[in-house]
């Protein structure tokens, strides 16, 4: 198969923001290519007007699809004649410069003759589209004077937002739609140990067929979610206040302090989903809490894990009652905390051992019989001495 360069082109904003015209372009090319033999193998895109003769300095994309086109000895494929331009000084250029480009609605061998004819009427068609709409223009704002936002009613601007909404939504369907079949391809791929793909996932797979999101950009998770959920493929994620997953943790924890992440992912997960990461932030936190108002754990600065409740609560009790032995410690803590003797032991020890008065450092009190002694007295006389 033959390589080829694919060029895309819209003429306003909104219909780069809706991306339902390069997808259109997208399929026609892709149609052509499959039928005549060519493979595309990169894509480029403009968002500008297909007038004046500076093309090339208007729109990057054009320039570097025709560099590379030159570059790699392969053709450049338009859907339409006016996509490539709407000037006919510019498409004669390009023939005379002998720069090979297809269009894909004239089929593969189309004559000069024809070219040129088509190129007429792509320029005499944009000057009708402006003056339609100058025209339209005119008419819609000098009789009611909208172009003037002082005489704009309180009820117009209300009828107004709500077909701008209205307007909004059904353009976001329309392009989620364009786009379906790629969603679909993308979100059928399995993800890791037998769950459906991340949003993430998806869109990697997206870019590395070099398809354009409807911004003409790469795509995103977010990109992909909003239009998948837009679809209905999949459902939208409820996003659950922080307030309630640290209340419904600390819940769980409250009645088993040593509960794992996984056991609150268990807990939780039909009615508020969580990531691992998320559960271990919010575990820790409840931790952390616990330990913050402890003084032995200050001092003795045990680290944060399953059994910081229990560290906390045996010495505090050690620092009320310190005849009581492990064995009553471990009464008192009860069946909630599953301890051993000697981990009783080894954290009463740690909270004695924190507890002994430190000695200052300072000098060492010697014997008075040291003072006696000459200081360069030999060997033998201090040893006759002693």
């Amino acid at each position: 198969m033959q390589a080829a360069i694919g060029y895309l082109r819209v003429s306003t904003r909104e219909q780069g923001r809706s991306g339902l015209g390069l997808a259109a372009q997208r399929f026609e090319i892709e149609a052509f290519a499959l039928r005549e033999r060519f493979a595309v193998k990169f894509w480029h895109q403009d968002v500008q007007t297909g007038a004046g003769a500076d093309a090339l300095l208007l729109r990057p994309g054009l320039a570097t699809a025709l560099k590379e086109a030159k570059s790699a000895r392969c053709p450049l494929i338009v859907s339409r004649l006016d996509r490539l331009s709407r000037n006919v000084h510019f498409i004669t250029g390009l023939m005379e410069h002998r720069v090979h480009f297809i269009v894909a609605e004239l089929g593969k061998d189309r004559d000069d003759f024809t070219l040129h004819i088509w190129a007429s009427l792509a320029e005499q068609e944009r000057k009708m589209i402006s003056e339609r709409t100058r025209a339209g223009l005119a008419r819609s704002k000098k009789p009611k004077g909208l172009h003037n936002r002082t005489k704009r009613s309180k009820a117009f601007l209300r009828r107004f937002r709500a077909l701008a909404g209205a307007a909004q939504t059904k353009a976001a369907i329309e392009r989620a739609e364009a786009y379906r079949v790629h969603i679909e391809w993308a979100l059928s791929y399995p993800g890791k140990f037998g769950r459906p793909i991340t949003f993430n996932a998806a869109a990697e797979r997206l870019n590395e067929r070099n398809l354009l999101s409807p911004r003409g950009a790469l795509w995103s998770a977010t990109g992909v979610a909003n239009i998948a959920c837009r679809l209905g493929l999949r459902a939208r994620t409820v996003r659950v206040p922080l307030k309630v997953l640290q209340a419904r943790v600390r819940s769980l924890w409250k009645k088993s302090p040593e509960i794992s992440a996984r056991a609150i992912l268990t807990a939780l997960r039909p009615e508020f989903p969580l990531s691992n990461e998320r559960a271990w932030d919010l575990l820790r936190n409840c931790w952390r809490k616990a330990a913050r108002h402890s003084p032995a754990q200050r001092q003795i600065g045990w680290r944060l894990d399953r059994r910081t409740l229990a560290r906390v609560r045996v010495s505090a009790m050690w620092k009320r009652h310190p005849e009581w032995t492990a064995k009553e410690m471990m009464r008192r803590l009860g069946p909630r905390h599953s301890v051993g003797l000697r981990w009783v032991q080894g954290v009463l020890r740690e909270c004695w051992l924190a507890s002994a008065p430190r000695r200052r450092p300072g000098k060492r009190r010697i014997g008075r019989w040291h003072h006696r002694l000459p200081r360069n007295r030999p060997s033998g006389a201090a040893n006759a001495v002693a």
